[in-house]
């Protein structure tokens, strides 16, 4: 069952503060409008449903075309391994590939500089059960993958959404009752919203701890943290 936490923050009201949050707006009319501006903000917590796994292969050689052919054929090792285990190649994207040359020190026979030509090319693996990440790793590695660069723990599009639904809701509710706050400080009340903006929150994944190469040992055991949703808005209230 997925575990979600619901955080609210407020900025704290003080008399300083108060007076930089009222306003006045001219209308079309001439006649002028008293305004609060405030911001809200929440966020939640809740178990990730989707994770991403990014391995490389790596190739040297003495040439480009010597590496760019190992690289060739270690990337097919590892997707048919990746295959082999049940992982469609919908689920497995190209990330970075790169050759690239390097002048050595010569030996005392060899003139000039040796040069000497390194690879790599990394994929990512998309994976819908966070449970199978660990299995995931130990395939990739098996397969011939030489490194894992990154795991990330997220979350699936749709709980995405209706998690920021229901973190920007509880934002615009945070600043509706700081608002009020304000507003019975002047002997006011609120009329009417006049302006509603967001800006900054998102989903923070967390990131697991990538440090496995094909010397590692034994069943690959990874505990995911939370995945974090957040919300910020500013909201220009009318009161009279």
């Amino acid at each position: 069952m997925q575990r979600r936490e619901l955080l609210v923050g407020t900025a704290a009201v003080g008399a300083t503060a108060l007076s930089g949050c009222l306003g006045t707006q001219a209308t079309g009319s001439g006649s002028n409008t008293n305004t609060i501006t405030v911001t809200g903000s929440a966020e939640t917590k809740a178990d990730p449903d989707r994770a991403v796994v990014e391995v490389s292969v790596e190739a040297t050689g003495s040439s480009a075309t010597t590496v760019r052919d190992d690289l060739a054929a270690q990337s097919d090792q590892l997707t048919q391994a990746l295959r082999a285990a049940g992982i469609d190649d919908d689920q497995v994207t190209t990330g970075r590939f790169a050759i690239r040359e390097r002048r050595e020190r010569p030996r005392e026979d060899e003139q000039p500089p040796r040069a000497v030509y390194y690879g790599t090319h990394s994929f990512s693996i998309d994976i819908d059960s966070v449970d199978e990440t660990g299995s995931v790793v130990d395939t990739a590695i098996d397969g011939g993958a030489d490194s894992v660069d990154r795991i990330e723990y997220t979350l699936a599009e749709s709980t995405r959404e209706d998690l920021r639904q229901q973190v920007l809701e509880q934002a615009v509710s945070d600043a509706r009752s700081e608002a009020e706050v304000l507003a019975a400080q002047v002997d006011s009340r609120i009329v009417d919203v006049q302006q509603v903006s967001t800006g900054g929150g998102g989903v923070s994944p967390y990131f697991g701890d990538a440090a496995v190469t094909m010397e590692s040992a034994g069943a690959t055991e990874l505990q995911p943290g939370d995945v974090t949703v957040s919300a910020d808005v500013e909201v220009t209230y009318e009161i009279n």
